[in-house]
């Protein structure tokens, strides 16, 4: 009987003229959906997805042998039927670097007046680049929506310039 082998993957050619965190950025991106759902998540879900993501993320860091500690994200979500928050047109909440503090990370996103989770934002350094005088692959942020509604696209595109003009620390509210 003879074992059918599965075949190798063959090399993306390119990895070749990509920084390691170029190729680590395009192969998580490569396994997101191409279409979100509308719906909209609860509280928990949103943090679950949230970790699941930036897992994923760090593993393709770590597979192209980068630190995971060139990695921050956040959370993107806006509060339309809270008074006082209707016209904001979204706000973040960074995820901490350390884990003992991700609990209270957590508990303030679920202490949140009837947010609408839009997504969430990485911000990746990319050391090769900075290395190499390449100023604006040296720090890359972009988005990853939840959900199709509430022009969350449009909405991840404002948090992220937002993060592009002052980093996470002006970002986090």
């Amino acid at each position: 009987m003879r074992m059918r082998v599965a075949p190798e993957k063959a090399a993306n050619p390119l990895d070749e003229m990509m920084t390691p965190a170029q190729v680590a950025r395009r192969r998580f991106k490569s396994t997101l959906p191409r279409k979100q759902e509308k719906r909209e998540l609860a509280p928990m879900q949103a943090i679950g997805r949230m970790m699941e993501l930036f897992v994923q993320f760090m593993e393709q860091m770590e597979a192209v042998g980068l630190i995971p500690e060139d990695v921050k994200a956040a959370i993107v979500y806006y509060q339309p039927k809270t008074k006082g928050k209707e016209t904001v047109l979204a706000q973040t909440e960074v995820l901490p670097p350390k884990p003992a503090d991700v609990g209270a990370f957590c508990e303030k996103i679920l202490s949140l007046d009837k947010p609408v989770f839009l997504g969430m934002l990485f911000e990746q350094h990319d050391r090769k680049a900075e290395k190499n005088g390449d100023t604006k692959q040296a720090w890359v942020a972009f988005g990853v929506p939840f959900t199709e509604s509430h022009d969350a696209a449009a909405r991840l595109l404002a948090a992220r310039d937002q993060l592009i003009k002052g980093g996470f620390k002006k970002v986090g509210n």
